[in-house]
């Protein structure tokens, strides 16, 4: 168990998926920037190792087959990703522009950081939606083209892959949404719903937390697995062209 302060939370997390209430718990990002050393982020957050350490043992290894996405084929994971996080974010995201634009209306003099929510989620929302308009038209079909090659041994050209630039582009509006939802979780105190605040505040703000909940699982899926493992598939072919 000593091994896992020298490894990464989020490959610590790709073995383990159940790690991730321990990381949770400790508000320690395991989806935009995971690649950090489990010994950096004690130091940096101040949390003694041998604590979060005997946690993360508690934790039961035993998966769920639905919830061990480091086994799952990647054609299996893409379709999952397309039809519960990308459906899952296309719906509640138009969701939150209404509500945060409603809020600000009710709200907005007297709670004025609401101004900025709503302002954060106008602007980001749809840059989410050609985001993931991007991942379905090129680099998904793109990732799926290279596992059929494969489990029919065929050759296959490999030219301008969107796995290169294209794809640090998407991890850079991974980063940029991550930094988002930050600020909002700032500006709201952690999603705590100010007293006597109507039934649109308390569904912007129940609605925000668990939007920003599953983008974490989300981001962390496609960075820290898919990702890695597409460009892992590609490189297979090389020496093929």
């Amino acid at each position: 168990m000593k091994s896992l302060i020298n490894k990464s939370v989020a490959g610590i997390v790709t073995e383990n998926i159940n790690t991730a209430s321990i990381f949770k718990k400790y508000k320690i990002d395991f989806s935009f920037h995971g690649n950090m050393l489990l010994s950096k982020v004690c130091e940096e957050n101040n949390i003694k190792p041998e604590i979060i350490l005997e946690e993360l043992k508690s934790v039961s290894v035993n998966q769920f087959y639905l919830k061990d996405y480091n086994s799952w084929e990647l054609d299996f994971l893409i379709d999952f990703l397309i039809n519960i996080h990308h459906e899952y974010e296309e719906e509640n995201v138009l969701l939150l522009k209404e509500c945060s634009k409603k809020a600000v209306k009710i709200h907005g003099k007297q709670i004025k950081e609401l101004i900025e929510i709503n302002k954060l989620i106008q602007d980001i929302s749809d840059e989410m939606l050609e985001h993931m308009k991007n991942e379905e038209t090129v680099l998904f079909p793109y990732i799926k083209k290279l596992i059929e090659a494969k489990n029919k041994n065929k050759k296959i050209k490999i030219i301008h892959s969107p796995l290169n630039e294209p794809i640090d582009a998407l991890e850079d509006d991974h980063n940029k949404v991550g930094k988002t939802f930050k600020r909002i979780s700032f500006l709201t105190n952690n999603y705590k719903v100010p007293e006597n605040a109507c039934n649109t505040l308390k569904v912007l703000y129940v609605k925000l937390q668990q939007f920003e909940e599953e983008l974490k699982k989300h981001i962390h899926l496609e960075n820290n697995i898919l990702f890695p493992k597409a460009k892992k598939l590609e490189r297979t072919f090389y020496n093929l062209q």
